[in-house]
């Protein structure tokens, strides 16, 4: 048995087979209310930063609230993405997603090592004694909203199947990162205002984990947009499903193609020459639906039956052409 392969499957792009429409009204309804929440804390940090003073405050309270361009750009993206497969894109617009998903990953790749650039470059500022208690309740409040939230977008992303959502998901962490060097810039001007480097290190810390998971979502992009298999390991299984299936003498072709996280299989099976019209679709009825209980995201299964013999046949013609 492969793993992950074999999970009880989850709605949206798998069991429940949740319609394109229904599942872009679930995804955007998630997205906004991620995007109402951080707008409501970025005014909030606006806001004590007027009384504090304190510069962290400032630049959080803007980044939140410049973060409503990128998050209505992946709002049109979801659902433009979630639009029906017509005579211009046969096989639907969900790579919108993932192509919008490389270059988000790659923006926030660079924005993040811009951030470990002048943490390693610029020495930390000594931030001002007063409020320090208030920092403290603040950041610590911002802490527990974002926890939740990051929690609630990545339950939905992965129920959805939108790797936007978990995305997002993942900044908000670095957002929590961010708060926790608030809350424990606030506990050092409370308890030792002199001790300022830890700001430095968990920002290093932090910045270089959504690097990496960035790097591999933009990765994982690119090999959809030039129609990587998604996986091996799953092509194998797929191959594996069918050759157990009684009928099937041979598998001579897998071919698996990936759609913003959703997969489409190909297959070329061999059977026994001799079987009836009616008997090669009840086999790769028997197939379909195997390999759409046991694997994950499959919303395509199209199935070739040959006979027996025929790969051979084509693969000893094919040498005597090339001689």
């Amino acid at each position: 048995m492969v793993s992950g392969l074999h999970r009880r499957r989850v709605p949206g792009i798998s069991a429940d087979c949740v319609k394109a429409e229904q599942r872009s009204q679930l995804v955007s309804r998630t997205l906004m209310f991620s995007m109402l929440v951080t707008v409501l804390i970025g005014v909030g940090e606006l806001i004590f930063w007027i009384f504090s003073r304190n510069n962290l405050f400032l630049i959080e309270g803007f980044g939140n609230l410049a973060w409503l361009v990128p998050d209505t750009i992946m709002l049109l993206a979801i659902r433009v993405g979630s639009k029906k497969a017509d005579l211009k894109m046969n096989f639907g617009y969900r790579r919108i997603e993932t192509l919008f998903l490389l270059f988000f990953s790659l923006a926030i790749s660079l924005f993040v090592i811009q951030i470990i650039y002048k943490a390693t470059t610029n020495p930390p500022e000594l931030l001002p004694a007063e409020y320090g208690l208030m920092t403290v309740l603040l950041s610590a409040a911002i802490i527990v909203i974002l926890a939740l939230l990051a929690q609630y977008v990545w339950d939905a992303g992965k129920k959805n199947g939108s790797r936007l959502l978990m995305l997002d998901s993942m900044i908000l962490r670095l957002d929590i990162a961010s708060a926790a060097i608030l809350l424990l810039s606030g506990i050092f001007l409370v308890m030792a205002p002199t001790v300022i480097v830890i700001q430095t290190v968990l920002m290093i810390i932090v910045g270089l984990a959504l690097l990496v998971y960035c790097v591999n979502e933009a990765v994982q992009a690119a090999k959809e947009l030039i129609d990587a298999s998604p996986s091996i390991q799953v092509m194998k299984f797929i191959g594996k499903i069918a050759e157990e299936t009684p009928e099937v003498r041979f598998v001579s072709e897998r071919r698996i193609r990936s759609y913003g996280g959703a997969i489409a299989v190909g297959l070329t099976i061999e059977t026994d020459p001799d079987i009836t019209v009616r008997d090669a679709h009840r086999i790769t009825s028997i197939l379909e639906e195997r390999i759409k209980e046991n694997v994950e995201n499959v919303i395509d299964v199209r199935i070739r039956v040959n006979p027996a013999g025929t790969y051979e046949a084509e693969k000893i013609a094919g040498g005597d052409r090339d001689r």
